[in-house]
């Protein structure tokens, strides 16, 4: 009996290595990387220049008067929230908000820390023939600001139905209502 179980087992692995199976490289499932963070805009609190004062931006409203830097008011056109929570966040990692605590870029500019998206354009403090401003998130890398991690967070996004230049906490940011569109894909 020990004879016929060993050539039973001698020939199911004769058989076994005949059947032997090509390894299948298991695909990696097909994720497309995320979009980078596009949109300009401010945390709460951040207080924007009005003909009635500074009001900060999640009181804004629609038709305000927004005082520009060429002295013009302009009505707001457009207010939006923009809500993240922490899963888009852990996947965005560049929609966290740029912190510029008081006073880092010159004087009372900002007047107060103020967070903001790492796309809006701000202007440099006494530099009035700039042509662009420069990405909030520049300053990081100049060390004049900081990128703080939040697990929820919210944008307050406005603008005046055109391009114009207006003052935030003390700096000048550009708005573009054109900053704003989605790119069609």
């Amino acid at each position: 009996m020990l004879a016929l179980e060993v050539s039973d087992s001698n020939l199911l692995q004769r058989i076994a290595a005949q059947c032997a199976s090509v390894p299948v490289k298991a695909e990696e499932p097909s994720i497309a990387p995320p979009k980078p963070w596009s949109l300009p805009g401010f945390g709460a609190g951040a207080c924007v220049t009005t003909a009635f004062g500074f009001v900060p931006v999640e009181a804004l409203r629609r038709r305000d008067p927004v005082k520009t830097r060429d002295g013009r008011f302009l009505e707001v056109q457009h207010v939006d929230t923009v809500r993240l929570d922490r899963r888009f966040l852990l996947t965005h990692p560049d929609a966290q908000p740029i912190a510029i605590a008081k006073n880092r870029l010159a004087a009372n500019i900002p007047n107060q820390t103020i967070l903001m998206s790492g796309c809006q354009k701000i202007r440099s403090p006494g530099q009035f023939d700039q042509v662009s401003g420069k990405m909030a998130a520049d300053y990081v890398d100049l060390g004049r600001a900081e990128r703080k991690c939040h697990g929820y967070f919210t944008y307050y996004v406005f603008h005046c139905g055109e391009p114009c230049i207006v003052n935030v906490n003390g700096l000048w940011v550009d708005l573009d209502p054109d900053s704003l569109e989605t790119p069609q894909d």
